[in-house]
């Protein structure tokens, strides 16, 4: 059985493997340039380094996944869920009017008794990954998230839609051995990430990644109500690329950041897992419970109902760094582009399909 599906188009490419889903090895050919802007961890090609029984995403860590339910689950499910875990098969391949592929996917298990579908777009000349996920079915509340993954050695300035909120987990993350690494205070609530506070007292401006080294921390970003899509941004000046991401707000309500900076000690990560911050769009409680978002207004999971699909659209994106961009102020959406805006007041458009968060299904 083949392992991996490739995804080619003109100026994009990928792969996405059957076990897990997990999208790797992007590669993005853009204004003469080449990118690969998704973090791919270091013991996915020496796996012996890897426990026996660590969860299969967490041996293939690359990329971006699809995670449902996001954290914890049930004691016989893995870590994230079946849909991070399971083995999806390719169902149909497109090439629709105009160019480009679509290629959909379905999950071999059932997530709450559902069945999940996970299709991929790419569109020539679009630096851009087009994701829809369906839940056919179920019932119940199901958490979720997409969890892509960039590798910033050189550093990174951060940027979002608007929020209304911040929060960190009850507890801080540990290494698998019950360590903790951590240097923001848990749990806390916060306005703005200018400054989230540390757990010695003091304060730290989260735009800025890594904001500091030998750790492990964790936050959510929960969006203000508004129209149209969300969005997250990273400008990775050293590293030469701008990263961006956009994503239905109703579906995927809040913004996690996951700072891995070298906090882990215990295998497979030794220490070695540095400057990795995952950027993971999702809908759950892991850091405010239900009732806590309740009250804020927010919402834990989404709803599935066994009469109609539930539909999750996500896009994920990156171009070379554009020479004075800094920290992207605004992401404005049109029918064929997005405009990047810096803070400096520079415009940058790129290629969009502005129709993806609008299609019925």
């Amino acid at each position: 059985m083949t392992e991996r599906s490739r995804l080619a188009v003109e100026g994009i490419a990928l792969d996405v493997e059957h076990r897990c889903g997990i999208l790797s090895g992007l590669k993005i050919q853009y204004g003469g340039k080449t990118i690969t802007p998704l973090h791919r961890a270091p013991w996915v090609d020496a796996d012996d380094e890897t426990p026996p029984d660590a969860p299969p995403h967490l041996r293939r860590l690359a990329g971006d996944f699809f995670c449902a339910p996001f954290g914890a689950s049930d004691p016989a499910v893995p870590p994230h869920g079946w849909a991070a875990n399971g083995l999806w098969t390719e169902r149909e391949r497109q090439t629709p009017k105009g160019g480009g592929l679509s290629v959909t996917f379905e999950l071999d298990e059932t997530i709450s008794g559902a069945r999940l579908e996970k299709t991929i777009a790419l569109l020539p000349g679009h630096p851009v990954v087009y994701q829809t996920h369906v839940f056919r079915g179920g019932s119940g509340q199901v958490s979720v998230s997409h969890h892509a993954m960039i590798h910033v050695p050189g550093g990174a300035r951060l940027s979002f839609s608007r929020k209304a909120m911040g929060a960190t987990p009850p507890e801080p993350l540990d290494d698998g051995e019950g360590v903790a690494r951590s240097l923001l205070a848990y749990p806390q609530r916060f306005e703005s990430l200018a400054s989230v506070g540390l757990s010695n007292g003091g304060s730290a401006d989260i735009h800025t990644y890594p904001f500091a080294e030998g750790h492990e921390d964790f936050l959510t970003l929960y969006e203000e109500a508004g129209e149209g899509p969300g969005w997250s941004a990273a400008v990775a000046a050293a590293d030469g690329f701008i990263f961006f991401a956009l994503k239905d707000r109703a579906a995927l309500p809040q913004t996690a950041l996951w700072m891995s900076n070298g906090g882990r000690q215990s295998a497979p990560w030794n220490g070695r897992h540095r400057h990795v911050l995952g950027i993971e769009e999702g809908c759950s409680d892991f850091a405010l419970d239900a009732e806590a978002l309740g009250k804020a207004g927010q919402r834990a999971a989404l709803a599935l109902d066994p009469a109609r699909p539930t539909v999750v659209r996500y896009a994920l994106g990156a171009i070379p760094i554009v020479e004075g961009f800094r920290e992207v102020a605004a992401v404005e959406m049109a029918d064929d582009r997005l405009e990047l805006v810096d803070v400096g007041g520079r415009r940058e458009a790129v290629p969009f399909d502005g129709r993806f968060f609008f299609r019925e299904m």
